[in-house]
C-alpha cells in the first residue's frame, strides 16, 4: 500500500537522498517502495545543530537517511560523550536513542532525538540562547 504524502504550500520533504521542496501550492502525492522519508518538522538543517542534544539529532537524522549508517556511528557516538558530559541529566533520553541506534530503528532514534532536543531546551534554554 503506498504512502500518501500532502505538501502544504513551500513545505519540504526528503525522500531517500533528495530534499524535495513544494511550491505554492498543496500537493498530494503517493510514495511506492523502501526509501527513508522524513517529513519537514522532522528535518534540522546541519547549520541548525548549535546545541550538544541538536548535533546528537542532526546525526541520527544523517543515519536515517545514509545508505551506511555505520559509518556515521564514531561522529555518533563522539557527540553522546560529550553530551553526557555536559547534561548528565539527560542520560535516560540518551539511552533510549542508543536502543533504537542498536536495533538499527532510526526512525524511532528520530522521534527519541527529538525529546532529547526538547528536554535540553526545557532545561537549558535560557543558557543555550532562550532557543
Amino acid at each position: 500500500m503506498p504512502l500518501k504524502i500532502e505538501l502544504k504550500p513551500h513545505e519540504s520533504i526528503i525522500i531517500g537522498e533528495s530534499l524535495i521542496t513544494n511550491d505554492g501550492e498543496r500537493t498530494r502525492f503517493y510514495i511506492e517502495g523502501n526509501v527513508p522519508i522524513l517529513r519537514e518538522k522532522f528535518i534540522l538543517r546541519e547549520k541548525e545543530a548549535n546545541t550538544p542534544s541538536k548535533r546528537v539529532y542532526f546525526v541520527v537524522q544523517q543515519m536515517y537517511l545514509a545508505k551506511d549508517p555505520s559509518k556515521l556511528q564514531g561522529l555518533y557516538l563522539e557527540y553522546v560523550r560529550d553530551l553526557q558530559a555536559a547534561a548528565p541529566s539527560l542520560i535516560p533520553f540518551i539511552a533510549v536513542v542508543n536502543e533504537n541506534i542498536i536495533n538499527n530503528d532510526y526512525y524511532s532514534a528520530i522521534k527519541n532525538a527529538d525529546k532529547l532536543v526538547k528536554k535540553e531546551t526545557e532545561l537549558f534554554g535560557a543558557m543555550l540562547g532562550g532557543e
